[in-house]
């Protein structure tokens, strides 16, 4: 049987060659583990209009009980603020989850990011986000994402300082563009987190519909997850697609929701 994240990987493969020339902006970030960080390279289209930092979810588009204060970012910039640690997943890879804000004057979407670590003035490790939530930013408005390590064997455990660089795309409707969807449920039974979304973008949209799922403590972002709905296929606007994610015992009672597709 082909996994939803097989099937993810093939389609996602195919869409990422037709949004490599879409990218609009791209900006790089400094942050050490776990800390709020400070962008080092101004973004190519720097602004001078001071975007006020939005409330957590602004957009409308995330479910769940987290209400967290993401810090204020970089002006005119892209860029992640601070960081979960560092997960290793028992196979020599890991993940690290990160906050990031949208402070240019534009809205955003197909936002990627790529990591690398460093300690003792060398790269102990590199990778890239695997998916970020909400899939449409609004400027001022703050969002999660993970970048996975394939090889963390090199990484110590302190002393670590992360650098990020950012590709985005304007929030429009083209194809192949990645599209929010509401989730309209997120429950945590104590197992697992489920629930479902809606297309309100008044459109059709392809899969496959990824479902980001970030847990907290407070204010400080703890853990990530990745999976995907049970739908696969096309749907039209206002259909609804539903998932059911298994913690495996990741402790997630205050955690956000987010599920997005692409524009047919």
């Amino acid at each position: 049987m082909i996994s939803k994240q097989t099937l993810a990987s093939a389609a996602l493969g195919g869409a990422a060659l037709l949004l490599l020339a879409g990218c609009s902006t791209s900006s790089t970030s400094n942050v050490a583990a776990g800390t709020v960080g400070e962008s080092s390279t101004a973004s190519p289209t720097p602004t001078s209009t001071t975007v006020a930092a939005l409330p957590f979810n602004a957009g409308g588009y995330l479910a769940g009980n987290a209400t967290p204060k993401v810090a204020a970012g970089d002006a005119g910039k892209v860029s992640v603020v601070t960081t979960a640690p560092l997960k290793t997943d028992g196979s020599g890879g890991g993940t690290l989850a990160f906050a990031f804000r949208n402070n240019t004057a534009a809205p955003i979407s197909h936002v990627d990011f790529t990591g690398t670590a460093s300690a003792g003035g060398k790269v102990v490790a590199s990778g890239s986000s695997q998916d970020t939530i909400p899939a449409q930013v609004k400027p001022g408005e703050a969002g999660f994402g993970y970048i996975y390590f394939e090889d963390v064997s090199s990484v110590p455990q302190s002393g670590v300082q992360y650098n990020f660089k950012t590709s985005t795309m304007p929030a429009d409707t083209s194809s192949y563009n990645s599209a929010p969807l509401n989730v309209t449920q997120a429950d945590n039974n104590g197992k697992s987190v489920i629930g479902t979304a809606v297309n309100k973008t008044g459109k059709a949209l392809t899969g496959p519909y990824s479902v980001g799922i970030y847990c907290l403590s407070g204010d400080t972002l703890t853990a990530s997850a990745l999976d995907y709905a049970t739908e696969t296929g096309d749907i039209e606007a206002d259909a609804t697609v539903s998932f059911s994610h298994d913690l495996y015992d990741t402790p997630c009672d205050t955690f956000t929701v987010g599920v997005s597709g692409w524009f047919k």
